[in-house]
This record gives structure tokens, sequence and C-alpha cells, in this order.
């Protein structure tokens, strides 16, 4: 199974969309982990990034250990592509123009990560957070299979994209915490004013737990835990003296 979702889309440099890959059988491990942390807190409600607050902040910063210890375990994997907004024709991405960039970015994400990571061995059953950005993906199955087909000679390999909401699906919450937390860190969040201490502490904390040197680049091969800084196609062109972005 496969969750994922976006995050900074407006108002930052660098927007985020991530995933969290897991093993049908080990979801009642990990939600009762997850029970486990609420009870100790006393957390009712929903567990976002965006109400991590003060009185909040311990709940998130427990659910975004719980994912590391996760990925250490094997139990988990975690994937998270960066693209800097401004370096797309989001008129060239469809009518939505920027909604349209998003949800190409999801679809480079699933095809490139669960579809190329995992196609050749396991069905694959995505779960988006519900949204606009997210609500065509159900139709692009047959492109993903498509190309997977291509890529891993396997047939079929996506059998559902179906969207959930976060306030029902508690793994796209405990994903939330940790996409949230790196995004604000990727896009220097952190060390600048207007942003509370405690989401400060855990954009730090979410970073440090990763062991990266830093937050450029990419790390193709690395299943459990994987970054990826995307160029748009038409940079990458004009770098080597082609077509410019216009």
């Amino acid at each position: 199974m496969y969750f994922c979702d976006e995050s900074s889309q407006s108002g930052d440099t660098y927007m985020a969309v991530a995933g969290i890959a897991v093993a049908r059988d080990a979801i009642p491990y990990i939600l009762g982990k997850m029970t486990e942390i609420r009870t100790t807190y006393g957390k009712q409600g929903e567990v976002k990034w965006k109400n991590a607050k003060s009185r909040s902040g311990l709940v998130h910063e427990a659910y975004i250990k719980l994912l590391f210890e996760l990925v250490a375990e094997g139990r988990l994997h975690f994937h998270i592509r960066f693209s800097r907004m401004d370096e797309y024709d989001h008129r060239k991405s469809g009518p939505r123009r920027k909604i349209d960039t998003v949800s190409k970015a999801f679809f480079q994400l699933l095809l490139h990560r669960p579809v190329i990571f995992y196609g050749a061995e396991a069905d694959l059953y995505v779960h988006p957070d519900d949204g606009d950005c997210t609500k065509q993906l159900p139709d692009q199955i047959s492109a993903l299979n498509y190309i997977g087909r291509r890529s891993c000679g396997a047939h079929n390999i996506v059998k559902l994209v179906q969207p959930r909401s976060s306030e029902r699906e508690p793994m796209l919450q405990l994903l939330d915490c940790t996409l949230g937390a790196l995004a604000a860190y990727r896009n220097g969040r952190h060390e600048k004013d207007g942003i509370s201490d405690t989401k400060k502490r855990l954009a730090t904390l979410a970073f440090e737990l990763t062991e990266w040197p830093d937050i450029h680049g990419n790390c193709w091969q690395k299943k459990k835990l994987n970054r990826w800084n995307a160029v748009p196609k038409l940079k990458k062109e004009s770098a080597a003296g082609g077509t410019s972005l216009g």
C-alpha cells in the first residue's frame, strides 16, 4: 500500500510530494503504535503538520520519531520529491495550471518510486490525500501500468488509486507530520521569523533523523529513505544549451 500527500504548494519556494510504502500486514502494528501515542498524550482529532502548535507538538514529534523508527525496522519506506514551483510554466501543465503541476508531481512520484521500486514484485494499492490535486490520479492507472510494464516487465502493477480523507486515514496523518516538517526545512522556514518554536524544533528534528548530510540533490537507489530534488525537463535542456524555459 502506498499513501501520498503534498505540502507547500503555495507561499513557498519548494513544493513537496511524498509517500510511504508499507505492506498491508504491517498496518495493524503501525496503527497500534499510533494509538499508543494518542492515548499517552490524550490526543483527539486529526494530527497534521498544520496543527502542530505548542500544546500539541509532542504528538507530532512522536509521530515523526515513529516514522523513522519504522523505516529503521524495515516496516515502512519513505520517499519525498521536492520541486521549485517558479521553475515550471504552469500554463503548460494544463487548464488548472498550478493544480495540474502538482498533480503531475504526484504522477511522477508514483511512477518513479512505488511503480519502479516495487512493481516487479508487488501489487500496488495507492491512497493519496483527497483534494483537487489528486482527484484525477485514478484516471492515470492505465498510464502508470503502461510505463510500468515497459520498465518492470510486470502487468497491471497498480491495482487501485483511491484518494482518502486524511481526517479518517491515520496513515496519511503519520506521513503528513514528517512531510510537513521536511518541506519546512527545505524552504528554510526553520530559520525564519513567523514560524512557531514548535515547528522550528520539529523541522530540525525530522531532518536530523534522516541522517542526510544535506537536503539537496538526490539519493536514487535508497528505497527505504529516498530524497528527490526534481528539475523541470525544459530547465535541463536549457542547461545543456538547448531549449529555454520561455
